[in-house]
């Protein structure tokens, strides 16, 4: 443990290395990630301007689902973000050599980028979200002990679906379209899963369980969560953990190197 954190810590100062040699570019994509930031809660606040409730939640209670959303997509984006990059490290050869070095290759792979730009979003975010919970009705310890739950079940979603499509880079070296269906989706989250209608529902609890990782912890939250859908969350996101790593294994196992 105390050696993968170290090796951590080694890539972590290598990508922030990174990011303060290109100070300009990097500073323009952190003004775009707030400037997208602020535009969304604009967006929400013009839609209540002509309507009271959003599928029954209060404007409060709707920025506190897109502060949850963001809250468990920018931690991933933090620690995962290495994957994004899993093709070219197989294609380049990159993998062979992760898998002599005396780490996991899953862990050197997910770590080699860590963003701290999306660090940076996530201070605006925690504090905004403190500025909710203080408009919002005394909740319980408890409650929020649950959302502080079901935010890490999420993030472990999240990390269970990444390793799902790092293992399809290491099987097939494609990756491009798995990520970006799962980006694209993830969006979705954004809003309470209630505004959708029952099909999609059903699918972003099921099939790509995007309501699980960023709905439920605000329901939790606000006392609207039961507890066999809380048992469902912690037991889906302990299931995918499970399945993930035994079809990386599978799929290690399967490599033969980008030069045979």
């Amino acid at each position: 443990m105390k050696r993968h954190f170290r090796i951590w810590l080694r890539m972590a100062s290598m990508s922030a290395q990174a990011q303060l040699t290109h100070q300009l570019g990097s500073l323009g994509f952190l003004l775009g990630k707030l400037i997208r930031l602020f535009f969304f809660f604009a967006f929400v606040a013009a839609v209540f301007r002509h309507t009271d409730t959003l599928a029954g939640y209060t404007l409060v209670e709707t920025a506190l689902f897109f502060l949850t959303f963001n809250i468990v997509d920018v931690t991933a984006q933090v620690f995962f973000r290495g994957i994004y990059g899993a093709k070219r490290t197989v294609e380049d050869g990159d993998f062979d050599f992760y898998l002599i070095q005396p780490c996991s290759p899953l862990f050197r792979m997910a770590g080699s980028m860590v963003d701290f730009l999306d660090v940076l979003v996530l201070l605006p975010v925690l504090a905004m979200m403190a500025i909710v919970l203080g408009q919002l009705p005394a909740v319980e310890p408890a409650r929020l002990a649950l959302f502080a739950l079901l935010c890490a079940n999420g993030v472990a979603i999240a990390l269970a679906l990444h390793i799902l499509v790092a293992a399809l880079a290491v099987r097939t070296q494609e990756l491009e379209n798995a990520i970006w269906i799962y980006r694209d989706v993830m969006f979705m989250g954004k809003f309470p899963v209630d505004i959708y209608g029952p099909p999609a529902r059903w699918a972003l609890t099921t099939v790509i369980p995007i309501a699980v990782m960023t709905s439920f912890p605000a329901k939790a939250l606000l006392g609207r969560l039961s507890p066999g859908w809380t048992v469902y969350a912690l037991a889906l996101g302990a299931g995918l953990l499970v399945l993930s790593r035994w079809f990386w294994l599978d799929s290690v196992k399967s490599y033969t190197s980008s030069s045979s």
